[in-house]
């Protein structure tokens, strides 16, 4: 054993106790869930217009004394994303199972930076003593195979299928990346009850996510599950304020030679304030929503705060 290697290993356990409770889940310290984008108002409700276009301007920010992502340990890491997610989702004329049929795509351009002042690096021959790195382009776009609508009267449910694609550019060698380099399989089930004369909405959202493994670095992340909910009062037609979050659970280990600093089972959760706005622009309906959700309880994963700003505008 060569004596940066060993150095390596011996600040990796001095570091190990501090960093044990503060780590991240998943590879690169994120995953292909994004806090924010499926709680949201009526959230399985049909859309009323054929096409729908929206557009989330999603923010993130967060720093940790100590933590773990893939193979590195990190002190004094400050993380932010910030990502445009662009939507079209589109209704034919279909029904399967007495449901409304719809099918869509999300494009994400991100700019990710990250900056630590220790980052050990344990696969490779010696520690780095400081990494600011950042990564801008096209992120990993998500089809949308199928999203069902069933509607009756104030309950309104859907089915839904994510597949996250890793289009975006990738380096293993980067701190950081636009994407993740692995597929990303994540099955949706959402309620709403929706009671217009009250003006009060309950939703909530169970997903559970598969990925693939990381062909580049031998690294699977864990299998995830994400619970999503809002809870909302509409105080006239165009205005409704609420509170949203999330619970996300990591419920299988990382795993893969890449995996070198164990499973880190991680989970964490968030809330906050949204406010939604309606108007008209060009005589068409426009959703203007904003958000701010922050984490608490995280086990190995670092906290932060999500905020989001988005708009929704509907063809016919």
């Amino acid at each position: 054993m060569n004596k940066p290697s060993l150095l390596c290993r011996l600040l990796a356990s001095l570091l190990l106790p501090l960093a044990s409770t503060a780590g991240y889940t998943a590879e690169g310290g994120y995953s292909n869930y994004i806090p924010g984008t499926y709680g949201d108002f009526a959230m399985a409700v049909e859309p009323p217009d054929k096409l729908t276009l929206r557009n989330d301007v999603y923010y993130y920010e967060a720093n940790d004394k100590e933590s773990f992502r893939a193979g590195r340990v990190e002190v004094e890491a400050d993380l932010t994303f910030l990502v445009n997610l662009t939507t079209l989702l589109y209704k034919p004329d279909v029904q399967i199972a007495g449901a409304q049929y719809a099918f869509g795509t999300l494009i994400p351009v991100a700019k990710n930076e990250i900056d630590s002042t220790l980052n050990v690096d344990l696969m490779a021959s010696g520690p780095t003593y400081s990494d600011t790195a950042e990564a801008s382009g096209l992120g990993d776009i998500v089809l949308v195979p199928w999203v069902l609508y069933w509607n009756e009267k104030n309950l309104h449910t859907t089915f839904s299928q994510y597949i996250v694609a890793p289009t975006g550019d990738y380096d293993k060698t980067n701190s950081i990346n636009a994407g993740l380099n692995y597929w990303s399989f994540d099955s949706n089930i959402a309620v709403t009850y929706l009671n217009p004369t009250s003006g009060w909405e309950f939703s909530g959202n169970l997903g559970y996510i598969y990925n693939t493994e990381n062909s580049a670095t031998d690294y699977q992340s864990g299998e995830e599950i994400h619970v999503d909910f809002a809870i909302n009062r509409y105080l006239s037609e165009s205005l409704a304020l609420g509170i949203h979050g999330f619970h996300q659970k990591q419920v299988t280990g990382d795993s893969g030679d890449g995996a070198v600093l164990g499973d880190f089972k991680a989970e964490v959760s968030g809330a906050g304030p949204a406010l939604l706005w309606s108007t008209q622009l060009a005589d068409r309906p426009v959703s203007l929503i904003a958000k701010w959700l922050h984490d608490f309880d995280a086990d190995r994963r670092i906290e932060g705060d999500h905020f989001i700003v988005s708009f929704a505008l509907g063809f016919n």
